[in-house]
C-alpha cells in the first residue's frame, strides 16, 4: 500500500479537479491519488491558509511551504502574497509535479520546487515556514520536522503549523514549548489547533 508520504506512489493516477476560494479568489487544483487530501482541500490546510493569510498582511522575506502536497499553500500564497520568495518542499515527487502544474493551472508564475525528506535537501534559510505535519508517518518524524524548521528559520522568523486535538495537539505544544522561544495557539476551531512559534531575534 503506497501512502502520500512514500518517494514513488505506486497507486493508478486518478485525477480530480478541485475549485475553491481564499479571501474571493478562486482557485483551481488538480490533484491524483497518491498524494494527500487528493479529493478536497484539507480542512487543516484551508484553516492554516486562511489563519496564517490574516497574521502575516505584508510578508516579504522568504517562505517555505514544508510537505507542499499538491501545492494549496504555495499556489494561495502565489497569488495573494505576490512579495514571497516561495520554496514548495515534498518527498513525494508526484505531489511535486503536481505543485508546477498548479502554479501554471492558475496562471501564476513558478516557485522554487526542491524534493526532500523535511529540510535535509533545502538551502538557505526562511522567514515564514508553513507545515501541516504527516501525522501517521509517527511523531519521531513529525518533531524532526519541528526541529528542522527551527534551524532553518532566520532570527524573528515564524513557523506556523497545523494539528488536529485528538492527534496530539496538546503534546505538540509541550514539545515546541521545549525549545522554541515563543509559542502560541493562535486559533481553535473544528478540533484543529493552529499554533505559531516564534524564534527570537537576538
Amino acid at each position: 500500500m503506497t501512502h502520500y508520504f512514500d518517494q514513488e506512489p505506486e497507486s493508478e493516477h486518478r485525477y480530480r479537479l478541485i475549485e475553491t476560494e481564499f479571501k474571493g479568489v478562486n482557485f483551481s487544483f488538480r490533484t491524483d491519488s497518491g498524494v494527500f487530501s487528493g479529493t478536497d482541500i484539507d480542512r487543516g490546510t484551508a484553516l492554516l491558509i486562511d489563519i496564517v493569510l490574516a497574521e502575516e498582511p505584508c510578508a516579504p522575506g522568504r517562505m517555505l511551504d514544508l510537505g507542499s502536497g499538491y501545492g494549496a499553500v504555495s499556489v494561495v500564497f502565489r497569488k495573494l502574497r505576490p512579495e514571497l520568495e516561495i520554496v514548495a518542499s515534498d518527498v513525494n515527487r508526484r505531489a511535486l509535479e503536481l505543485v508546477s502544474y498548479n502554479l501554471k493551472l492558475n496562471s501564476l508564475p513558478a516557485v522554487e520546487v526542491v524534493e526532500s525528506d523535511g529540510l535535509a535537501d533545502i538551502s538557505g534559510d526562511f522567514d515564514l515556514i508553513l507545515l501541516n505535519p504527516p501525522i501517521r508517518t509517527g511523531k519521531e518524524t513529525v518533531y524532526r520536522l519541528y526541529r528542522e524548521s527551527y534551524a532553518a528559520l532566520k532570527p524573528g522568523g515564524r513557523f506556523y503549523l497545523v494539528v488536529r486535538k485528538k492527534q496530539g495537539a496538546p503534546s505538540t505544544v509541550s514539545e515546541l514549548e521545549s525549545y522554541w522561544d515563543e509559542v502560541e495557539v493562535i486559533k481553535k476551531k473544528s478540533g484543529y489547533w493552529i499554533i505559531r512559534c516564534e524564534k527570537s531575534a537576538v
